[in-house]
């Protein structure tokens, strides 16, 4: 196979092409089980929706709390894989934890694993009480575009009730000429 092709030289452990081309093993390990640990928590996440929905009956909601029970071993295992595979890695990746992985409740939260470098682990605005306060700022900076628009519909509202009550007393005024009784 060598020579069909037209290797020279066979790579040894202190080539660097056999350090780059471990490296990329590495990073393909990294990632798949990274892939695999957020499909299993989505899973999660919708059984748990399932289970908190109304008009879900009692022996369905038991069946997905037994199948929430599989799943978390199941994530149990790919979270072992996803530690393992990160330190690995050349910087090694935070190792994550099962209570880690079960606050993740948005996809956000794994994008910031997907970092090719490892360095927005540790870029300030990644910490969670961080990223938390950053939420919190957005909150608020969209509650008040929110009073502001609502400050504008409620002025809306109250000339369309005005000019509703003055429709209805000049409909009254006029069917009261023809039809009292319906006035």
């Amino acid at each position: 196979m060598e020579k069909k092709m037209d290797i020279l030289v066979r790579w040894t452990v202190d080539d660097e092409e056999y350090e780059n081309a471990e490296a990329l093993v590495a990073s393909r390990h990294y990632r798949l089980a990274l892939n695999k640990l957020e499909e299993l928590a989505i899973k999660r996440l919708f059984e748990l929706t399932k289970m908190n929905m109304s008009g879900t009956g009692y022996k369905l909601r038991k069946h997905i709390a037994k199948a929430l029970q599989t799943r978390s071993k199941t994530i149990r295992t790919a979270l072992g894989r996803y530690n393992a595979a990160g330190t690995s890695l050349d910087p090694p990746r935070r190792t994550l934890k099962w209570e880690e992985v079960v606050e993740f409740t948005f996809l956000s939260d794994f994008d910031l694993l997907r970092d090719p470098e490892g360095n927005a682990a540790i870029c300030p605005w990644a910490t969670p009480a961080a990223r938390a306060l950053m939420d919190t700022h957005f909150k608020i900076l969209r509650a008040k575009e929110e009073i502001q628009r609502l400050n504008i519909e409620i002025r809306r509202l109250v000339t369309y009730i005005r000019d509703e009550r003055d429709f209805l007393v000049a409909k009254e005024e006029e069917i009261r000429e023809t039809d009292p009784d319906l006035a």
